[in-house]
């Protein structure tokens, strides 16, 4: 077998299992399927910082001397500890979560008045996107990341449902209690609030133990990982306080400065954390740029954690968005996510559909802050205030972390999977339906005072185009958790001796790899992406591809033909 810059490891371990030791030794197996990631072995060297030409020697030495006696084979089980977690998240988002916020929008757009909808079910809806589509996502990829990351089996497995149960039913007991006019179960409210603590108390625990037993030396991110456990069960712990006010006070409507200091306490601390974190470990790999500055991400930290603890002295609040969006800034000067590529990877053929979608959310996020920075000159407590503090809250959380969870996942999942992606249709109408709802949320709520007569009806459909894009990439990413790894080669196809009209462009191309570079000449780039190739190219035949490119049949055949010609004569 030979072993190139794109070859995938998972076929390689495949092919030879007595590979697998080697792959082991250096770390690119803890993320994959049962045969390892479906992902190119160049890729995997510079995300885990292993010498390409080294490991290549290793495994071409391994495989010249075949299988011994005693060799570590691949395990069979899979480890799927995320899934739940994700799919839970994914049905609350669409029920009670991003649905139930499009249905309040609409109604606001049809009364053309921001505040007639009932506060508690706008404070309900938010709390399940919060602590149930937001939370349980990044929960669900924390207990299979972070022990990967840090080379160490998860400690507490059996915790971690526990940690799921417990933070699902308090998150479905605030909401429904919440929305309810009759207040005879209010004595729920605090149980809520003692079941979310605890499931982050026992995650934060978890995720704790697995780091500290770890034998790998600190890195940069490490830091982040910590405060944002610290700072998720601070939330847990403010949103227990709030479930015991609305119980003592009989009440549904959460007080304005406790809800503010909750939502900021969990999007900066918790949520911005863990993303940074996985950011500084990965986006140097994921978008081929230099590794993060250290100095920049370092400051970050300790500036966005000062403001966290000065924003419960509620007369900063104003003042601390200056030094939030500095640190914020910062870090997206640090991480280099907008800087060009290094060209490391230019040569390896992998899907990069979610590099987009990552670069889109940061941008989401620099909007996002620039807004907030215009709400203490027009007032914090002022309607207008209100609407460009609104504005910049959904900018946050859709447009930079829920982007980023939905490009992280349509990259990692599939690698968790050791499959491809089930549909890269589908991932490319999410990241355009979700960019064009959050367009028109965000720029659409900041011009309601400048023309309320167009720009609410346009902000009471954006809620629509997201939740129509949320759910193209519910139904993808489900599908691709389903999917079955391939652990067999497909049948021998028939060897192509000349290339006609009639021939299938993934024959092609799997049985003379250099004909991609021809098939990329006449204008087919997007057969560089493998998905693409084992997908759309086995049902399109060479007279099919130039009809849809309205390309030159006889010229296209004649060049490959060269191409083939000159594979067999060498």
């Amino acid at each position: 077998m030979k072993i190139d810059r794109s070859t995938i490891i998972k076929d390689i371990i495949g092919k030879h299992p007595e590979t697998f030791a080697v792959f082991k030794k250096h770390r690119l197996v803890l993320a994959g399927g049962v045969r390892g990631p479906n992902e190119p072995l160049a890729f995997f060297c510079k995300a885990h910082g292993v010498d390409f030409d080294a490991i290549v020697k290793e495994l071409e030495e391994v495989i010249a001397e075949g299988p011994k006696e005693g060799t570590l084979l691949p395990p069979l089980v899979e480890d799927t500890i995320y899934t739940r977690y994700v799919k839970t998240a994914l049905v609350l988002s669409l029920t009670v979560g991003c649905t139930f916020g499009a249905g309040l929008l609409s109604y606001i757009a049809l009364k053309f008045d921001y505040s007639v909808p009932p506060v508690a079910y706008v404070q309900a809806h938010a709390h399940a996107q919060l602590f149930g589509w937001i939370g349980l996502f990044i929960m669900g990829f924390a207990y299979y990341i972070v022990p990967r990351v840090k080379n160490v089996d998860l400690h507490g497995r059996g915790l971690t449902y526990l940690s799921f149960w417990t933070m699902l039913v308090g998150v479905a007991l605030r909401t429904v209690l919440q929305t309810l006019p009759n207040p005879s179960l209010g004595f729920l409210l605090p149980l809520s609030g003692v079941l979310q603590l605890s499931g982050a108390g026992i995650f934060s625990y978890v995720i704790f133990r697995t780091t500290r037993a770890s034998q790998e030396p600190r890195e940069l991110f490490d830091k982040f990982f910590l405060a944002g456990l610290t700072w998720f069960v601070f939330a847990s712990g403010l949103n227990l306080f709030i479930d015991g006010h609305l119980y003592r006070y009989s009440t549904l409507e959460i007080p304005s400065s406790l809800q503010q200091n909750l939502n900021q306490l969990f999007l900066f601390g918790f949520v911005f954390m863990f993303i940074f974190a996985v950011n500084l470990r990965t986006v140097y790999a994921f978008l081929d740029v230099l590794p993060p500055r250290a100095t920049a991400a370092n400051v970050a930290f300790w500036l966005l954690n000062a403001c966290l603890l000065l924003y419960f002295v509620e007369y900063l609040h104003s003042w601390l968005v200056y030094p939030l969006a500095a640190a914020v800034f910062l870090f997206v000067y640090g991480v280099r996510v907008f800087e060009r590529p290094t060209k490391e990877l230019s040569d390896v053929s992998m899907d990069r559909s979610y590099e987009k979608t990552i670069r889109a959310a940061y941008l989401w996020l620099i909007i996002g802050m620039l807004v907030r920075l215009a709400v203490p000159s027009l007032g914090d407590y002022s309607p207008i205030g209100h609407i460009f503090h609104g504005a910049s809250n959904h900018a946050l959380t859709v447009g930079f972390i829920t982007m980023m969870m939905i490009g992280y996942a349509s990259k990692m999942v599939p690698t968790f999977r050791g499959v491809n992606l089930y549909s890269l249709r589908l991932s490319e109408l999410t990241f355009v339906f979700l960019n064009l709802g959050i367009f028109l949320r965000v720029f659409g709520q900041i011009l309601i005072p400048y023309n309320a007569g167009i720009f609410y009806p346009v902000v009471g459909a954006s809620g629509w185009v997201e939740v129509s894009a949320l759910s193209f990439f519910a139904y993808n990413i489900w599908m691709t958790m389903n999917l079955k790894e391939e652990l067999v080669k497909e049948k021998e196809m028939k060897k192509i001796e000349k290339i006609t009209k009639e021939t299938i462009v993934y024959d092609i191309v799997e049985q003379y790899p250099d004909t991609l570079k021809v098939f990329v000449d006449f204008g087919f780039k997007q057969l560089e992406n493998p998905v693409a190739r084992k997908t759309m190219a086995k049902m399109v035949s060479v007279e099919m591809a130039c009809q849809l490119k309205s390309i030159d049949q006889e010229k296209l055949l004649k060049a490959l033909n060269a191409c083939l010609l000159g594979k067999q004569t060498t």
